[in-house]
């Protein structure tokens, strides 16, 4: 029997809170199901770490463990992985055409995270139940969407890096999302602890079949083109290895497309990065579709209700004008005595990496990359935090539920993962 058709069965209950409801598909990395969440009463999506060949489910129905203890450091690295992903996505929450992540958690052995649940079909099935082509303004409306959704991702330094037809999904409302974010999954460690590749043929560049390739903005750039290629002519782009070799594929002019579509494909097609279209911004324009010139997109941070509020922090006011700022200061770790400024109405990250953190913390190795997320509401003179880490944060001694809001006073002491980094959040006079 294989470890696929052991799916979670209905109504397991899952982090106390969501209850699955059917499987919705699989693949190497994981399971999705539909489920109900109880709490705010609604469908949701839910994936399920469970590798393929790496993991089993134990006679519970539940559990999740290594196929053999030669196998527990590539599932607990592929673990951390998957958290990655969630992370990831889930601060593009702001971003409508990628989809948003709600909750992410660990049980049973393995984690999971739970994701808006989307009604409709991803763009291969679309092409496949259209006869496997698509028409050229349906495609182009796709691309426009996802393609301006991947411009403010880019802002933020963040990469798809699995861009192909099945992660990129239609809903019956007309919206486009994108899903499946590769960071998480496009690297794996092998039996020899090297890192392998796991890719799609077709719509992959040639830089990520190297553990050593240098990837960026036009590494999506590609698989987007790969994309519109497959479903505007219902074939895939040769092997990307084999067209270092020899390149011969069908341009979009001999399929009787308009000389600059096939143009743009083609740029955007070259084997060689430093040849290829570089950025989506420039492939939009190539393609005579309209970029737009977006801000970086910030992590998702629901705006609380007032009455929730709890105690303010202080104001100062001279002549009726606000004369304070707020700051966040490391009180305890490497960086003890840092202040940052904290900007007003923004959502600023505090972790371990600068590529998803605005706040830094060094050489604590109980912090996640994305630890928490403050947020200071001048209008209401409120700071929040939420908590998005593996090993906790702390105030006023207790441990913070994972994803929920909390209004913090001015002077407020945060404690981080172990304790061995602590920050404090306040107001001070301009």
């Amino acid at each position: 029997m294989s470890e696929y058709t052991l799916d979670l069965k209905t109504d397991t209950c899952l982090n106390k809170r969501y209850l699955i409801q059917k499987k919705l598909g699989s693949g190497g990395f994981g399971i999705t199901y539909e489920a109900y969440d109880i709490q705010e009463k609604q469908k949701c999506a839910i994936k399920e770490f469970f590798p393929r060949g790496i993991a089993v489910r134990l006679q519970d129905g539940v559990t999740l463990t290594p196929v053999s203890t030669s196998k527990e450091a590539l599932f607990n690295h592929g673990m951390e992985r998957f958290l990655e992903e969630a992370e990831i996505l889930q601060r593009l929450n702001d971003e409508p055409a990628v989809v948003s992540v709600y909750d992410f958690f660990q049980e049973n052995g393995t984690c999971y995270f739970t994701m808006e649940f989307l009604d409709g079909m991803t763009l291969d099935k679309l092409t496949k139940a259209q006869g496997g082509r698509l028409k050229y303004r349906i495609v182009a409306d796709a691309l426009e969407k996802v393609g301006n959704a991947l411009i403010r991702v880019h802002k933020s330094n963040i990469f798809h890096r699995d861009i192909s037809p099945d992660n990129i999904f239609i809903t019956y409302s007309g919206n486009v999302k994108l899903i499946d974010f590769g960071n998480a999954k496009n690297l794996i460690r092998n039996d020899n602890e090297q890192l392998s590749v796991v890719l799609k043929p077709g719509f992959a560049p040639p830089e990520q079949y190297s553990k050593n390739g240098k990837q960026g903005t036009y590494t999506d750039v590609y698989a987007l083109a790969g994309t519109v290629y497959y479903v505007l002519t219902g074939e895939k782009i040769p092997d990307a290895l084999e067209r270092c070799q020899r390149d011969n594929y069908r341009h979009l002019d001999e399929y009787g497309f308009e000389p600059y579509i096939s143009d743009a494909i083609d740029r955007a097609l070259m084997p060689s990065y430093k040849k290829r279209t570089q950025t989506v911004e420039e492939f939009l324009e190539d393609m005579h579709l309209k970029p737009v010139k977006g801000r970086p997109v910030a992590a998702s941070f629901d705006r609380p209700r007032a009455e929730n509020a709890g105690r303010s922090a202080e104001r100062t006011d001279s002549h009726g004008k606000s004369t304070f700022f707020s700051y966040v200061e490391i009180i305890r770790g490497m960086e003890a005595g840092k202040r940052y400024r904290l900007p007003e109405n923004t959502n600023v990250i505090v972790g371990r990496t600068g590529s998803m953190s605005q706040i830094v913390i060094k050489n604590d190795p109980y912090i996640s990359k994305t630890h928490c997320v403050l947020y200071f509401d001048r209008e209401k003179r409120v700071f929040y935090i939420k908590d998005c880490s593996t090993n906790g944060t702390f105030l006023e001694g207790k441990r913070l539920e994972r994803g929920k809001l909390y209004a913090l006073r001015s002077g407020s002491r945060i404690i981080l993962g172990k304790g061995d980094s602590i920050i404090k959040v306040g107001v001070m006079n301009e």
